[in-house]
């Protein structure tokens, strides 16, 4: 026979689940309510060359380019992110003279 202080109807369950569940989600919607950060304007060599979808070696060979758009503050290399969507469209179109068009970022 069970205690009848320890047991709860199914009504009295079901409420407190969804009472914990409101809880739950009314904090979920309060973590995501911030809208997303505007992109740096600047990143590292390794963010750059993950956004590329290159290795390490490949994105630290890019950065040493006189015509790429990286620069150094102190022993730091940064990548301009409008310079390299504009060094991006240079190479393309230099390689594709008909297709004379922009990239949308």
């Amino acid at each position: 026979m069970r205690n009848k202080d320890c047991t709860y109807s199914v009504a009295e369950r079901l409420t407190k689940k969804k009472s914990r569940s409101h809880a739950v989600s009314a904090a979920h919607e309060t973590v995501n309510a911030a809208p997303p950060a505007p992109p740096r304007m600047v990143m590292t060599v390794e963010e750059m060359g993950k956004e590329l979808g290159l290795s390490r070696a490949t994105a630290y060979e890019l950065v040493q380019r006189p015509d790429f758009p990286s620069f150094s503050i102190g022993r730091r290399v940064l990548v301009s992110r409008d310079g390299l969507l504009k060094w991006i469209e240079k190479q393309y179109t230099s390689k594709n003279p008909d297709h004379s068009q922009t990239i949308d970022a």
